[in-house]
C-alpha cells in the first residue's frame, strides 16, 4: 500500500461515517412533524359552565376587543383572548387567577400582579409554560402551578400533554371521551409502554390506571389529560 493511499484511509472512513449518519437522520422521521389525526367534525361544542358571578360570559377581555379567527393546533396573535384559571398547589389547590386576557398588540397578556407574559406567535402549549413560569417568578411561588386555559375565542378546549407526541390543545365537544381526546392529539409515543393517565381539573389531580378507565370521567373546557410517561 503506498504512503499516499495509507493516508487516505482515515479521511475515507470519516466521509463514510458522516455520509451514513446523514443517511439515517434522512431516513429517520421526526415524529413531532408528523401529521396529526384531523380534528372531528363537531356536532357541538361544550359550553363553559363553570363561570364564576362577576366574571364575563364570553370571551372579551374589553369592549374593544375584537373578534379573531382561531385555530387551536395554531399560533396565539392580536386580539386572542384566553379564559385562564391558574391553581397554586397539588394537594388543596388555591383559584389564584381567574380572567379572561387578550393578546396585545405587542404579544403580550397582562397577568395582573404576576406580571406578563409574552405568548404573541406560540402555540398554546408554550402559552400554557410561559404562563406558568410568569406566575411562579412573578408572584414567587415554591408550590406547584398549575394553567388551566378553558378558551380561547369563545370555543372550549382542553390539553394533553405528557409521553405524547407532541401536547396539544383540542377544542372540547360534546359526549368526548379521555380515550378519544387522545386519539385525536396523536397517541402516546411511539414505542411507548406506559399506560397510566391524570386528569387535572381545577388544579386536583385524578389518576388512572389506563385510558378505558379514564372514559368513565367526561372531559370539562379547561381540563388536562396528562399521559404518564413511566405508569
Amino acid at each position: 500500500m503506498s504512503r499516499f493511499t495509507s493516508s487516505l484511509l482515515p479521511l475515507l472512513a470519516v466521509t463514510l461515517g458522516v455520509s451514513a449518519c446523514a443517511t439515517i437522520k434522512r431516513f429517520t422521521p421526526d415524529l413531532s412533524k408528523l401529521p396529526k389525526p384531523p380534528m372531528p367534525s363537531f356536532a357541538s361544542l361544550k359550553k363553559i359552565t363553570n363561570i364564576i358571578p362577576g366574571m364575563p360570559e364570553t370571551d372579551k377581555a374589553a369592549e374593544d376587543d375584537p373578534v379573531m379567527p382561531f385555530n387551536a393546533r395554531g399560533t396565539l396573535g392580536y386580539g386572542h383572548s384566553l379564559r385562564i384559571h391558574v391553581y397554586e398547589g397539588a394537594r388543596s389547590p388555591k383559584r389564584i387567577f381567574n380572567e379572561v386576557v387578550m393578546v396585545d398588540s405587542k404579544g403580550v397578556l397582562d397577568l395582573g400582579q404576576a406580571g406578563s407574559a409574552k405568548v404573541g406567535g406560540a402555540t398554546l402549549p408554550k402559552a400554557a409554560e410561559t404562563i406558568a413560569a410568569t406566575f411562579r417568578v412573578g408572584l414567587q411561588l415554591g408550590r406547584t402551578v398549575s394553567v388551566q386555559i378553558l378558551s380561547v375565542e369563545d370555543t372550549p378546549v382542553v390539553s394533553v400533554r405528557g409521553d405524547v407526541i407532541t401536547d396539544e390543545f383540542i377544542p372540547a365537544w360534546e359526549g368526548m371521551t379521555i380515550e378519544q381526546a387522545v386519539r385525536v392529539s396523536g397517541g402516546r409515543k411511539l414505542g411507548s409502554t406506559a399506560h397510566g393517565v391524570y386528569l387535572i381539573r381545577e388544579g386536583e389531580r385524578r389518576y388512572f390506571s389506563n385510558l378505558a378507565d379514564a372514559n368513565e370521567l367526561e372531559p370539562e373546557p379547561g381540563d388536562i389529560i396528562e399521559l404518564s410517561p413511566d405508569i
